[in-house]
């Protein structure tokens, strides 16, 4: 019987990670979703669900996300949450998509990835001291996809040296990876060096210019003795309609993302040089609670975990840390 078992959503990325390595072979694929999921692939899961977990015996050693999309928009950084999970609880991660690939449709052309996506994954691990590793993608000379199996060699030499090594992921193919993904940076920053900058959704401003400009909207003064405490606030607006306001991606994970790049210094939520809020200006506060009440077991918890405070269009409401660590249902 194998020591390994991958837990999956679809068993086609079971598959295509079992063909990675012969030492995987026999490893057991697993749902999921089920009555005996591990209560630590639950864990794992409790940010969003990422494409596969591998479990040395009843270890998680792994946690991959593979995406295969053209890297436009915020599309790709809803996927960062999988990953912080994975490095929250010390288990070494692989984030599999294309540096570069061709958009297509009436104003074809190439795309490249989002530098603040790589370089939050990379911000991620080092806080929190875990490998996170973001093999390229290959592309052929029209910048599509390969799809032949040699995109995957770099990542197979990676996965057999890894479970050779026993899952430690300091091993040669590792630090290829590294090399790679340094190379692809200074290609996409010289490209678009605005990439090294906030983008224009994200605005860094001092707590105190940020509090005088919402006045209205805070209920009690407690926002502003909390908020005060960090003199800079990175505020992220995201333009959410009332109708569309129940739905958590992109912008769920892409939190995670601001917050590693602009804010955190530490492995804690508390541990940030700077508040992140989020505004949401389009939705009232009625409308938000009532698509997005603070229930553990659902998604829609996501906006509850990270973030300092949600600016929503008639009121501020924060103070989430005694929600983050609740296991039970529960309302603002």
């Amino acid at each position: 019987m194998s020591q390994f078992s991958i837990y999956v959503d679809a068993e086609q990325e079971g598959g295509w990670f079992k063909s990675l390595s012969h030492h995987l072979e026999d490893a057991e694929l697993m749902k999921f979703q089920g009555n005996n999921v591990p209560s630590i692939v639950e864990e794992l899961t409790d940010y969003d669900r990422p494409d596969i977990i591998l479990l040395k015996e009843e270890d998680p050693v792994l946690v991959v996300e593979k995406t295969g999309h053209v890297p436009t928009g915020k599309n790709p950084l809803q996927r960062v949450a999988r990953m912080v999970k994975s490095a929250e609880r010390g288990v070494p991660g692989i984030f599999f998509t294309p540096y570069a690939a061709m958009k297509h449709g009436k104003h074809s052309s190439k795309c490249n990835a989002n530098y603040r996506l790589i370089q939050s994954l990379r911000k991620i691990g080092m806080i929190h001291d875990v490998e996170m590793l973001i093999p390229p993608w290959p592309t052929d000379d029209h910048y599509e996809l390969i799809r032949d199996g040699s995109e995957n060699e770099l990542l197979s030499e990676f996965m057999d040296q890894f479970l050779s090594n026993g899952c430690d992921p300091n091993v040669p193919a590792a630090d290829k990876i590294k090399e790679r993904t340094e190379e692809e940076v200074e290609r996409i920053l010289d490209e678009y060096p605005l990439y090294e900058r906030p983008p224009r959704s994200v605005e860094i401003v001092t707590t105190q210019s940020y509090l005088e400009g919402i006045e209205g909207k805070l209920e009690t003064e407690n926002p502003r003795k909390t908020l005060n405490e960090r003199h800079e606030s990175v505020v992220c607006t995201f333009d959410m309609s009332p109708r569309s306001c129940g739905r958590v991606d992109p912008y769920g994970g892409a939190q995670f993302v601001y917050d590693y790049l602009y804010c955190r210094t530490g492995p804690n939520v508390e541990d940030r040089k700077r508040n992140l809020i989020l505004q949401i200006p389009r939705v009232s506060k009625e409308i938000w609670l009532n698509k997005n009440p603070y229930k553990p077991e659902n998604k829609s918890s996501l906006w509850y975990k990270c973030a300092d405070g949600l600016e929503l269009k008639d009121s501020l409401i924060f103070e989430f840390e005694k929600y983050r660590h609740q296991k039970r249902v529960g309302e603002f």
